[in-house]
């Protein structure tokens, strides 16, 4: 039974702390270091996963016991250790579920920790990255061929010519033969086994794979489904099938006449798509990951203003529809409805003097006004601050969570041999010193930090001179000891001054009841005398007994 354990899951985080805070206590003797934080994950790999679910409190006493700053500074440098190994590399040599796991927790504040940020940036800069921005090129090119087959070429002054044409449809061909059938195999592989494991979620009356939870794969999603109309719906293969053989390829013939306005929709959508879903590439930067993560707030507050502003166009342009006036145009609900938002958003080319003659319309125009863009529009921007204000304290953690997703994701599809030798080139078995020439223990990796920006004014290495033994006892606190004795002496003088008050108050009282009983007052007149008491720990009898004066 592990003590640690045991005192987690029956709640007791004191003293899990104060066992955390003693393994991960450096040590040492003339001879060697000694640190627990190898013992502690060998003998509980999944503690990370258990202070997530269980005590969450824990965590930052955990992580901070895994960082070591030297006292000593040069040129303005300090030496750190960050003992992360066991974060990195699991006990067989793959890669450690640290991440995965505080991704499950969602803890944002867990994941500026230094330490996570150490890990993270690890392996983010030596192995993620480039793995990350490989999956995306095809992405990046498939968009370039996209734009070039719909938006550039088409578009130019040489469209005409035959070379053009034969570009515009071999780009067209690479979209549905590459990026389609990508898509296709993608979703349909993973809808698959969403299906076969359960792994689904309840949409209105239907069940749908867990994995369109995810923005970027929803996209993909509908991209998928965009791109696979357009397929049907290519002017090109229309004309191929009819009378526009002869100038194949070619969309300019009467037969794509009944489909390309259809196909110029589906390729504007699927064009959004395209570049709403590089957004994906934030995460290269922090930074603008969290300014991305600011702007879907914003949009939330956004879908409720305008969830109250459609309420209350419907309002007043069914009300403004049935009131009896010439005004043309508000003849009608759409139109009213298009009024309205027009005035709200200050584009509408109309005056209000034109209303002058129908009180009752300006009236009604007026009570919108108010209730719109006075109203909404300022508790909009009130909403937009209050989540601004709110998110800004741990937008950077959400940047920090979005990223480690990103690495979770990407580490699933690494192959062992890359693996082994990015855990190699880190050096994690080498020692790492504390100051110069001072070989101190493995499993971490060492950086410099501006002398400023982390201030030390104690070792945090607790440093023994007496026997070297490994088999004896480690010595107890000097400074804690020397508290507890004073703690003690302080005890045993209050007990000596209670037992005298206590014999005295005794004592008074037996005399004030024979008073009593005589007639000379009360047992309320008794007072409590303690002038004669020495407090320095000693008593009168005692100092002056042959014993003390011995």
């Amino acid at each position: 039974i592990s003590p640690l354990m045991w005192a987690i899951d029956s709640g007791r985080l004191e003293a899990a702390a104060a066992m955390i805070s003693d393994l991960l206590t450096i040590r040492a003797d003339r001879e060697r270091y000694y640190y627990g934080f190898k013992e502690l994950f060998d003998r509980h790999h999944d503690i990370i996963k258990r202070l997530c679910t269980e005590a969450p409190a824990l965590l930052p006493t955990l992580l901070d016991g895994l960082v070591w700053r030297c006292r000593a500074t040069t040129d303005g440098q300090r030496r750190v250790n960050y003992y992360i190994k066991n974060l990195l590399v699991d006990s067989e040599g793959f890669v450690s579920e640290t991440l995965e796991w505080l991704v499950a927790a969602k803890d944002p504040k867990t994941m500026v920790h230094e330490v996570i940020v150490r890990v993270s940036d690890t392996l983010w800069n030596g192995l993620v990255a480039r793995a990350f921005i490989v999956s995306k090129l095809w992405f990046i090119v498939s968009l370039i061929i996209f734009m070039l087959g719909q938006a550039i070429l088409p578009k130019s002054d040489s469209s005409d010519m035959l070379a053009v044409r034969i570009l515009i449809f071999f780009g067209r061909m690479f979209n549905y033969l590459v990026t389609l059938m990508r898509l296709l195999f993608n979703h349909g592989r993973w809808t698959v086994h969403a299906y076969l494991t359960g792994d689904t979620m309840g949409w209105r009356y239907f069940r749908v794979p867990r994995y369109l939870k995810t923005p970027i794969d929803c996209a993909g999603f509908f991209l998928m489904w965009l791109v696979l109309l357009m397929c049907t719906h290519e002017p090109m293969f229309w004309c191929l099938a009819g009378e526009g053989f002869e100038n194949f390829p070619t969309e300019m013939c009467e037969d794509a006449d009944s489909v390309r306005m259809r196909y110029s929709v589906f390729a504007m959508g699927a064009m959004v798509i395209h570049w709403l879903m590089l957004i994906d590439l934030a995460v290269f930067s922090t930074g603008l990951s969290a300014f991305v993560l600011v702007i879907w707030q914003v949009l939330t507050e956004m879908t409720r203003f305008l969830a109250a502003l459609i309420f209350l166009l419907l309002t007043f342009s069914s009300a403004i529809s049935v009131l009896d006036h010439p005004y043309f145009e508000m003849r009608d609900i759409p139109n009213t409805a298009m009024a309205l938002f027009s005035i709200t958003i200050r584009l509408f080319e109309d005056d209000y003097e034109n209303m002058l003659g129908e009180p009752a319309l300006l009236t009604a125009v007026f009570v919108f006004v108010t209730a719109s863009a006075v109203v909404l529009l300022n508790l909009l921007i009130a909403q937009i601050n209050c989540s601004y204000i709110f998110i800004y304290n741990d937008m950077l953690g959400f940047a920090r969570l979005n990223r480690a997703k990103v690495i979770v994701e990407t580490l699933e599809n690494a192959r062992q041999g890359v693996w082994d030798r990015f855990v190699e080139s880190l050096g994690l078995d080498i020692p790492l010193e504390f100051n110069e020439g001072d070989i101190g223990v493995s499993g971490g990796l060492q950086v410099l930090e501006p002398a400023n920006a982390h201030p030390v004014t104690a070792d945090r290495i607790q440093r023994f001179g007496g026997s070297c033994a490994a088999d004896m006892p480690w010595p107890g606190d000097a400074q804690g000891a020397e508290t507890a004795d004073r703690y003690d002496h302080l005890e045993d003088l209050l007990n000596k001054v209670l037992l005298r008050v206590n014999k005295k108050s005794g004592r008074r009282r037996t005399f004030n009841l024979e008073q009593h009983r005589s007639g000379g007052g009360t047992p309320n007149d008794s007072s409590l005398d303690v002038s004669g008491l020495d407090i320095s720990g000693s008593s009168e009898n005692e100092a002056s007994s042959p014993a003390a004066e011995g």
